[in-house]
């Protein structure tokens, strides 16, 4: 069987690379990285290693790459003979690549080629149907939803799994952790009953998955980068170390947690287990993740629909305590990281403004919200 992935990066390579080549297919990535490129076709193969695991390492195989910029025609050959097509590009990109893959679906159903499964594995809620909207949307290769629809199948995919990387000859060599999450929307696959990816986890309600994984994971990442830099720790292990830190940080998952069992039909001990899990994840060492890398771009993470002040307002539409996730918030607010261009703009907002305004304008909350209040008077005692 074969695949075709865009991307090669530490996701690309160290996430669905690795699950593609356990589950017998041969890998065409097509990228943009020319040292990358021609690593992968030096050896048809690549190195990962598993952090939780000694840094055991492990070669990947059944590999080879292109370059969409220098080669198009060979990426396009690719798409035409692909079992499935999968992207990790960074859902930023998505536009960048939908020239590529358009020419190459759209080839692909002139030379009467099957119907192909295309997912976009993206840290994103519904990157799939982001990318088929690029795909619609691109002006350099056009092609119409009906001949989208009669080459490819789109369903969604939720993804975790923390995939750092290293530089060995000016080449970034993934490092990832051995526990990870893809869950696929299986309803909209060319075929509902098939399980292409191993490992993988087939779903008819991905929604309660993309959420869960926003509102919980996601929030307590956030949560303890802010924490931690609110009190000079460098990484997330430093932070999670600290006892007050930890407990707080808890304490804002478990509220998500909560609000999150009445939305959907997840049972609080198992979100509660799913807590544990992620609190023993993100406070590996060998990760050394700085809390300045984890609470980066605080204008996207403060956004009424995001990681933190989504799940407070799920809370308070249930009626539940979210006085934790408020000073997460308000903590947030206080993110100050000079290299951070979002932080920058918050501080000088709040700086000429006030935090009552910066509230309303990034967050999104008025008086006429409970929640409001809370951050504005969580800010307040922090910077007291």
């Amino acid at each position: 069987m074969k695949a075709a992935h865009f991307g090669a990066g530490n996701i690309g390579r160290g996430f669905i690379g690795e699950l593609l080549f356990e589950s017998g297919f041969e890998t065409t990535f097509i990228d943009v990285v020319q040292p990358i490129i021609d690593y992968i076709n030096e050896n048809h193969s690549y190195e990962m290693y598993i952090i939780d695991n000694n840094y055991e390492k492990k070669v990947i195989e059944n590999v080879k790459a292109v370059s969409s910029i220098t080669d198009e025609p060979a990426a396009v050959e690719a798409i035409c003979e692909a079992d499935i097509i999968t992207t990790s590009v960074c859902v930023d990109n998505l536009d960048k690549i939908a020239p590529t893959l358009a020419k190459g679906l759209k080839e692909r159903l002139n030379r009467g080629g099957s119907k192909v499964n295309v997912m976009a594995c993206e840290n994103a809620f519904y990157a799939t149907d982001m990318l088929k909207k690029a795909l619609l949307e691109n002006k350099k290769a056009p092609i119409t939803e009906e001949e989208l629809d009669k080459i490819g199948a789109f369903p969604n995919v939720a993804v975790d799994r923390i995939a750092l990387s290293t530089t060995v000859n000016g080449v970034r060599i993934p490092q990832i952790q051995s526990t990870f999450e893809l869950v696929i929307e299986k309803d909209k696959m060319v075929d509902p009953t098939a399980q292409p990816i191993k490992g993988a986890e087939y779903v008819e309600n991905l929604g309660m998955y993309l959420e869960r994984k926003l509102y919980v994971f996601n929030c307590g990442h956030a949560a303890t980068a802010y924490f931690g830099y609110h009190n000079g720790k460098e990484t997330i292990f430093d932070a999670l170390e600290v006892p007050e830190i930890k407990a707080d940080v808890i304490a804002v998952m478990k509220e998500s947690a909560m609000a999150m069992t009445k939305k959907y039909p997840f049972k609080f001990e198992d979100l509660v287990a799913y807590i544990d899990k992620i609190i023993k994840r993100i406070s590996l060492e060998a990760l050394h993740d700085e809390v300045v890398r984890v609470g980066r771009s605080p204008i996207r993470k403060l956004n009424a629909k995001d990681r933190l002040v989504g799940p407070a307002l799920l809370a308070q539409q249930y009626g539940l305590d979210n006085s934790h996730l408020a000073k997460a918030i308000a903590t947030g607010y206080a993110f100050d990281f000079k290299e951070d261009e979002q932080a920058v703009e918050i501080q000088n907002y709040i700086a000429e403004n006030g935090i009552e305004k910066a509230v309303e304008k990034y967050s999104g909350l008025t008086e006429a919200d409970a929640l409001y209040q809370k951050v504005i008077d969580a800010y307040k005692a922090i910077k007291a």
